[in-house]
């Protein structure tokens, strides 16, 4: 999304640093003691797997907008599903590394680190099953995230199949075998190769009864396989109607008190009745109401529809009054309910599980799948995102890598508050850029892809003043000249030209600035590498490129229209000439036109005529003509009336040289050889 650009005024206005617990209100400042910050490289994970979101829904939505074609709902969908499970892949990653290292147990910190990750991990792939995959049927998913999230992150599986291999070998048909519990659970968890695994190798695999419940088995996929093959809602309906059916008709031929039949209601339909008096197989074998739920859900009521599963919650807990829970087990029951004012409430409470990293991906998810509310809570006048948005870039305050992460959650919000906290963040994350070329040319980078154009002009005044403070007059000049010409404007062009005709001034105010600490360094600084070039040729490709600041992309498209910095840049390549011995002609008559044209102050004309030129004055035969030692004495008589200060001797000599140098002008006649053409001047600024 583009973002909401407030003018530069307005940011001029508000403070150094944005207010955040003025924009957030009392939620954010009850819980910023406790907000924690991601490890790095899981930062820089999420922020790419958002960025590219981002970007692509924005594609899709011009596309939309461009053609005015219809969304294509499922197309939509898919997209968000692989976004939302690259940020689970991401989680997943962190938390196993934590795991490999093998710290987590002697360091409280990393262990907490992880548990935090496996709150989230559980919360994200439990809104993915409910929220976001619309069109698969929900139980396989749910049972799915259960045993990841609780049976195997227990162990409980492996104990179970363990269990029930050791009891295998002995007589696994009497009735009270231990053998039955641990594979009925399997059973549940939906480890139907585990369960014929274990039958085919028990003392009881030449049972009649077992072999045609094995074969039953190999008939009908799992759960786990009608989800990978991507089975429809109606697919996994029919295909769970047969099933039950096949499950009916084996335990028709089954002996009342054979032990295969606890394990064959798993499979076997279960009434309302029975769930309502607590005769299901969930009811014997769960443990709590999560397990109940989850349970249930697959075994009982298979085909219960998403805007169904608070019906079920509800039966759960009135048959599981004496239980307990506490807040994530809250935040689950608002996840499968999709109560996501509840759930936000909850994961926000809960920083030290849920921290804003993980919140504000989900919030972002939540918004694109249509699940989050657009209108602004009364208390901060921000929507729901926009704040998590801001809440989050609070968090990437310091350093300056992690403002840059700050920038790019940022430029995702729409309110005119996200955008003022981008420029301010901004601001912050360019200042600390100035110090040195390749980060100021990243810092430009960035703002550059913001469209903040402007406040790259500001740092790059910033980075040409420091770089004047420290002596590199080169650098700072051209670190100038980008700020003015090397930043492109997006508004129109009226506005663009007013901008350009003020940045030129600013130059010249900058030139001015730079000489009254000494003229002849600023010399120095812009003495051209080759004497032999026409002053017409000006600005050249060669100067262009040295006028570039250090690791520019380009050079210079142009310099800005300042008479100042045309004159010093001119005046350069005459004192070169002059410093390496070449006649007077070939450049003393060009000096004189740049200082008639009144590019340089009255203190730098007098300058120039005291220093430059004192000895050519002096010459014989005159380099000059007439007319041009006239203009002198003209430039000499206003830059004095200008600059009262100088000495009286001073101007006595300056009168005196110019005096003497008119009057041979004048008996030489005009003509002078040996001269170079005056150049053309340009239209210049003031």
């Amino acid at each position: 999304m583009a973002p909401c650009v407030v003018p530069m005024g307005e940011l001029a206005n508000e403070s150094e640093d944005f207010d955040f617990s003025g924009a957030l209100g009392t939620r954010y400042q009850e819980t910023r003691a406790s907000r924690t910050n991601p490890p790095a490289g899981l930062r820089e994970g999420l922020l790419s797997h958002f960025t590219a979101f981002q970007l692509r829904a924005k594609s899709t939505h011009e596309h939309v907008e461009a053609t005015r074609a219809p969304v294509d709902v499922f197309k939509a969908e898919q997209m968000l599903l692989d976004y939302a499970e690259s940020l689970a892949r991401e989680i997943a990653a962190g938390r196993d590394e934590l795991r490999r290292s093998g710290k987590c147990q002697m360091n409280a910190e990393l262990s907490a680190q992880h548990d935090t990750l496996c709150f989230c991990l559980a919360v994200l792939e439990l809104i993915i099953e409910t929220a976001l995959r619309r069109y698969a049927p929900t139980a396989p998913g749910l049972l799915r995230w259960y045993c990841r999230h609780y049976l195997e992150g227990e162990e409980d599986v492996s104990d179970w199949y363990q269990g029930a291999q050791d009891a295998s070998s002995d007589d696994v048909l009497c009735e009270d075998s231990p053998f039955w519990e641990p594979i009925c659970r399997l059973a549940l968890a939906d480890r139907k190769s585990e369960v014929v695994q274990l039958l085919k190798g028990s003392s009881a695999r030449r049972d009649s009864h077992v072999i045609l419940f094995c074969d039953f088995l190999s008939k009908f996929p799992s759960m786990r396989e009608m989800e990978l093959a991507g089975a429809s809602a109606v697919e996994f309906g029919q295909a769970i109607v047969e099933m039950q059916d096949a499950a009916q008709g084996i335990a028709c031929q089954l002996p009342e008190k054979h032990p295969l039949r606890q394990l064959l209601e798993v499979y076997m339909r279960s009434s309302q009745v029975d769930f309502e008096a607590n005769r299901d197989i969930s009811w014997k074998y769960s443990r709590s109401w999560i397990e109940d739920f989850v349970f249930s859900h697959a075994w009982v009521f298979p085909d219960l529809r998403r805007a169904e599963l608070g019906d079920l919650l509800q039966a759960v807990a009135r048959r599981r009054q004496d239980e307990s829970i506490d807040n994530v087990d809250r935040a689950f029951v608002a996840a499968v309910k999709c109560d996501v004012t509840a759930l936000l409430e909850l994961l926000t409470s809960m920083p030290d599980k849920f921290p804003q990293y993980f919140v504000v991906h989900l919030v972002d998810l939540l918004y694109y799948a249509g699940r989050l509310s657009l209108s602004a809570e009364p208390d901060t006048n921000l929507a729901p995102r926009d704040w998590h948005l801001i809440a989050y870039a609070a968090d990437l305050c310091q350093p300056p890598q992690q403002l840059r992460c700050a920038l790019n959650y940022l430029r995702a919000g729409g309110a005119s508050q996200v955008a003022r906290c981008l420029q301010v963040m901004a601001d912050k994350y360019c200042a600390s850029a100035v110090g040195d070329n390749k980060s100021m040319w990243e810092a430009l980078s960035v703002l550059d892809d913001l469209e903040l154009g402007e406040l790259g002009r500001q740092h790059c005044w910033q980075r040409a003043r420091l770089l004047q403070n420290s002596g590199d007059l080169l650098g700072a000049l051209s670190w100038a000249c980008w700020a003015v010409v090397g930043i492109p404007s997006l508004e129109q062009e009226e506005i663009c030209v007013d901008k350009l005709d003020k940045g030129a001034a600013d130059i010249s105010d900058f030139c001015d600035g730079i000489v009254e600490n000494g003229m002849f360094a600023l010399l120095e600084a812009l003495a051209p590498a080759n004497l032999e070039e026409s002053f017409d040729d000006c600005p050249s490709p060669a100067l262009l490129a040295a006028m570039a600041p250090p690791g520019a992309p380009a050079p210079l498209p142009t310099l800005p229209a300042s008479a100042r910095l045309y004159f010093f840049i001119q005046y350069a390549r005459c004192h070169a000439l002059h410093v390496a011995g070449r006649p007077t002609a070939s450049w003393a008559p060009v000096l004189v036109k740049l200082l008639s044209h009144g590019f340089a102050s009255a203190a730098v004309q007098l300058q120039v005529l005291q220093e430059e030129l004192s000895g050519v004055l002096e010459e014989d035969p005159c380099p000059f003509e007439t007319e041009e030692v006239l203009a002198l004495m003209r430039i000499a008589n206003v830059a004095m009336a200008e600059e009262p200060k100088e000495t009286s001797e001073k101007v006595r000599d300056l009168h005196r040289s110019l005096g003497m140098c008119l009057s041979r002008a004048i008996l030489q006649g005009s003509g002078r050889l040996g001269s170079r053409s005056v150049p053309h001047t340009p239209v210049l600024m003031a």
